[in-house]
């Protein structure tokens, strides 16, 4: 899942690594995310976010509203990171050369991360989360480029449709082959929207 609103979402500014605190309506986002993992019997055996304030807290909120969740195992993963936007970070969006969704390699000589680089760290991480939990389900935090870069590597195998916004504290849910190492996306839900936790 992605971390809910933060100050910079609003604010319109890069992020990054740098970091944000959620808005108010990012931990309702965050409840509302709670709920839905209840609400749909959803019982991860492992947990992981990135070690980024935003995505903290936004497991921190999702476990405090289900408290069977408290004794898990919680990893902070850096593979989960958001991509590094070099020089860009902290800075105004429309100050941004590219896409901050997909920018590619546009940003390696600005000190940013590489595509190749960022993609093989997220993928890693997953991979090894999903080896932790033995076939059991796992839940992570991350965030929005690097879930979308994530996504989209695994597009192939997906059995839902993929153009689909991903939202402050949306969903994604993915079955995992462990012979293949693929990840399947089998749903994107928006808690936000209306309707949204009858999905």
């Amino acid at each position: 899942m992605r971390h809910g609103q933060t100050e910079f979402n609003v604010r319109k500014l890069v992020q990054g690594r740098c970091d944000s605190p959620l808005t108010a309506l990012g931990e309702t986002q965050a409840r509302r995310a709670a709920a839905w993992y209840r609400e749909h019997g959803v019982r991860p055996v492992r947990l992981a976010t990135s070690p980024l304030g935003r995505a903290r807290r936004t497991l921190d909120i999702v476990i405090e509203e289900n408290p069977s969740f408290e004794l898990l195992p919680r990893t902070d993963e850096d593979g989960l990171m958001e991509r590094c936007y070099g020089v860009y970070e902290g800075r105004p969006m429309d100050e941004f050369p590219v896409s901050p969704w997909v920018p590619g390699n546009a940003l390696v000589s600005c000190g940013g991360d590489s595509e190749e680089s960022a993609r093989e760290r997220v993928v890693d991480a997953l991979r090894r989360l999903m080896d932790e939990a033995a076939g059991g389900d796992a839940l992570a935090v991350a965030h929005g480029s690097i879930i979308t870069l994530f996504k989209t590597t695994m597009e192939p195998y997906a059995r839902c449709d993929q153009d689909v916004k991903l939202a402050n504290c949306c969903i994604l849910t993915f079955d995992y082959d462990q012979a293949t190492q693929t990840f399947a996306n089998t749903s994107i839900v928006n808690v936000a929207e209306p309707g949204a936790l009858e999905r």
